[in-house]
C-alpha cells in the first residue's frame, strides 16, 4: 500500500480487504472527488447496507473501476490485490465499499469508533485486462 499526495497532505491509496466470511471489501479513505451522498445507497457502518444495483465496480487484477450511478468513476486506479482477493470478487459478485475520514491504516479504528465510516455495496465482476 501506497501513500498518495492530496491537498496538503498524504493519504493511503485504497486496500483490498477480506472479511470473515471472504467476502471482498474495499478500504478507501475519503479524498477529494470521492463524495458518499446517501442518496446514491451510502449509509452508516452500523447496518450492511443493501446492494446498489446502479453502481458497478470492474477488476482486471491490476485496476479497479468503481462507477457511480451517472457513469462517472467513483475510482480509477491501481489496487495491489491478493488472489484470494479477486476470487473472492469473482465468488460473491458484490464488494462492499468501506470508506471515511482516514488518511492510513491506523486512523481506521478511530473513525470506526466514532461512527464516522460510510459503506456501500456494489455489484462487482472480474474483467480481462485485454
Amino acid at each position: 500500500m501506497e501513500a498518495i499526495e492530496v491537498g496538503a497532505g498524504r493519504v493511503w491509496g485504497p486496500w483490498p480487504e477480506l472479511m470473515g466470511d471472504r467476502r471482498p471489501v474495499l478500504v478507501v479513505p475519503l479524498a477529494p472527488g470521492r463524495e458518499v451522498p446517501a442518496a446514491e445507497g451510502w449509509s452508516g457502518a452500523e447496518v450492511l447496507p443493501r446492494l446498489q444495483e446502479e453502481w458497478s465496480a470492474a477488476f482486471d487484477g491490476l485496476r479497479l473501476v468503481v462507477t457511480r450511478p451517472d457513469g462517472t468513476a467513483w475510482y480509477d486506479g491501481p489496487l495491489a490485490a491478493a488472489r484470494d482477493w479477486a476470487r473472492a470478487v469473482r465468488a460473491h459478485r458484490t464488494l462492499l465499499i468501506v470508506t471515511g475520514p482516514f488518511t492510513a491504516p491506523y486512523d481506521l479504528r478511530p473513525a470506526a469508533a466514532a461512527g464516522r465510516l460510510s459503506v456501500l455495496a456494489v455489484p462487482a465482476r472480474l474483467v480481462d485486462a485485454h
